[in-house]
């Protein structure tokens, strides 16, 4: 349990699901990959449990057996779908603003299974790339639960994990921050389910994003 709070050297967020509500533009885009190989498209109640997967993970899934030597051309369909329609419906979450203002001057990152590049168009689209002093997608770098795109933000940053939080949606965040070693928070509001997420073991949970700067830097922030 993390318990000296005026030890924050840095907050380390997810971003589907944690600041970002980008169920429907994520789903438009695997929908219209898919089509673009002509398979069936998909519920968004079939691909919000699934935010935050790999796209190849996903695209294995739904791609029929005589379909998966396609599995590149699909994934390659989303993000470039996805790079110019990220921001139609996406928007922060409630109480997103609030806490980043709030949490200034702790430094601020994002490590998200996305590529840096498709997060940062993200980012810049929805005016929130000026809270972050660096912003890491998957480039090369293995998924969540894996711990390495946290160790990434850290070792860039120069921060110890014992004076940094992980804040996200899904069972994988929390599990990803604890393996870095660094305390974790888990939101409630995303695309991860209370009872995964509680099971996960995070040192805190929150429903409201809002709530997080005096929960761990107290009630001044």
């Amino acid at each position: 349990m993390h318990t000296d709070r005026r030890n924050v050297d840095l907050v380390i967020f997810d971003l589907d699901g944690t600041l970002v509500d980008s169920r429907d533009d994520i789903a438009a885009a695997l929908n219209a990959a898919l089509a673009e190989v002509g398979c069936a498209v998909r519920r968004i109640e079939e691909i919000t449990p699934r935010i935050g997967e790999p796209l190849d993970a996903m695209f294995r899934t739904w791609l029929p057996r005589d379909r998966q030597h396609l599995l590149s051309d699909a994934i390659a369909a989303y993000r470039r779908f996805y790079f110019d329609n990220c921001a139609i419906s996406s928007a922060p979450y409630p109480g997103v603003r609030d806490c980043l203002e709030r949490l200034a001057p702790i430094p601020l990152a994002i490590a998200t299974t996305k590529t840096t590049r498709q997060a940062v168009r993200v980012c810049e689209q929805l005016d929130l790339g000026r809270h972050f002093a660096l912003v890491q997608g998957c480039d090369d770098i293995p998924h969540k639960p894996d711990p390495a795109v946290v160790r990434a933000v850290l070792e860039r940053l120069d921060v110890s994990p014992g004076a940094a939080w992980m804040v996200g949606d899904t069972p994988m965040d929390v599990q990803a921050g604890r393996a870095a070693g660094c305390a974790t928070c888990a939101v409630t509001y995303g695309n991860g389910e209370r009872d995964a997420l509680a099971a996960a073991g995070p040192d805190l949970i929150v429903d409201d994003l809002s709530l997080l700067p005096g929960a761990i830097i107290g009630r001044g922030a």
